[in-house]
C-alpha cells in the first residue's frame, strides 16, 4: 500500500519574508556604526530637548538668582509718589516713614529742592528808583532866590515829581499835598518848585523824596520796605492846638 505524507506548513518553520544572509566581511562593522550613531543622534536630540523642557518649566517654577536680585531691587527701589514716599515704605515703613505724618517726607522734600533752587539761582538785581518811579523821579535842577534876588540850587532828594510822590502815596496809605518846605511865610528866601509831600492818614507828613532815595543804595526790596516803614513810624503827627 502506498502512504502519502502531507507536508503541513508550520508557522515556527516559516521562512521569514526577508531572506537572512551573513553579511559580508566589513558591512557589519559599518551598519553597527550607523546604527550606533543613529541611536546616539536620537539620545542627544532627546537630552536636548528635555533639557529645553526642564529649563523652560524651572524658569516658570524657580526664578533664578539674577532674575530673583533685580526682583527685590525693584521692590525696594524708590518710587515716591505723592507722600515722597515709595511704595516699599508705604506698606512696610522706613527712615523716612512716619505714620503720624506721612506727608513729612514730602514737604521736607519739596523744601529741599526749593532750597536747591535758590541756591542754583541767579541773584536777583535791587530795584533802582528808576525801576520803581520810572524816569522822572526828582525835578531837574530845583531852584532858590536869596534875599537879593540872586539864585542857587536845591538839594533835588527833597522834590520829587508828582508822580513819584502819587506812588509812594500808594505804598503807605496816603495823599499828595504841596507845600513850601524850605520857605515859610514871610522866609526873606523864595522857592521857584513847591515840594509834592504825602500826608497820612494821621496827618503826619512825609517827603516822598527822600523815600525815592531809599532805591539808591542798592538795597533789597524787603530792606528797603523796613526803612519806609521806619521813616513812617519816626514822623510823629502834626500837634494838635489847644
Amino acid at each position: 500500500m502506498t502512504q502519502y505524507v502531507t507536508q503541513v506548513a508550520s508557522p515556527l518553520l516559516a521562512e521569514p519574508s526577508a531572506t537572512i544572509r551573513r553579511p559580508v566581511a566589513g558591512a557589519t562593522t559599518t551598519a553597527a556604526a550607523q546604527t550606533d550613531s543613529s541611536f546616539q543622534s536620537l539620545l542627544a536630540r532627546s537630552s536636548t530637548e528635555d533639557e529645553s523642557a526642564a529649563a523652560v518649566t524651572g524658569a516658570d517654577r524657580i526664578p533664578s538668582v539674577a532674575s530673583t536680585a533685580v526682583a527685590v531691587a525693584t521692590a525696594t527701589s524708590p518710587a515716591p509718589g505723592a507722600s515722597g514716599l515709595s511704595d516699599f515704605e508705604l506698606l512696610f515703613g522706613g527712615a523716612n516713614y512716619n505714620p503720624a505724618d506721612p506727608m513729612a517726607a514730602s514737604r521736607t522734600a519739596t523744601a529741599n529742592a526749593a532750597a536747591a533752587a535758590e541756591a542754583t539761582a541767579p541773584p536777583t538785581a535791587p530795584p533802582t528808583a528808576q525801576s520803581v518811579f520810572g524816569p522822572d523821579v526828582w525835578v531837574n535842577d530845583p531852584i532858590g532866590l536869596n534875599p537879593d534876588g540872586s539864585s542857587f540850587g536845591y538839594n533835588p532828594i527833597y522834590f520829587a515829581t508828582e508822580g513819584t510822590a502819587q506812588t509812594v502815596a500808594q505804598m503807605v496809605g496816603g495823599s499828595v499835598t504841596t507845600e513850601n518846605v524850605f520857605t515859610k511865610p514871610g522866609n526873606a528866601f523864595v522857592q521857584q518848585q513847591p515840594n509834592y509831600m504825602v500826608k497820612m492818614s494821621n496827618g503826619a507828613v512825609i517827603n516822598p523824596g527822600l523815600v525815592a532815595s531809599f532805591y539808591t543804595f542798592g538795597f533789597s526790596q524787603s530792606q528797603i520796605d523796613t526803612m519806609i516803614a521806619q521813616e513812617v513810624a519816626n514822623t510823629p503827627p502834626p500837634a494838635k492846638m489847644t
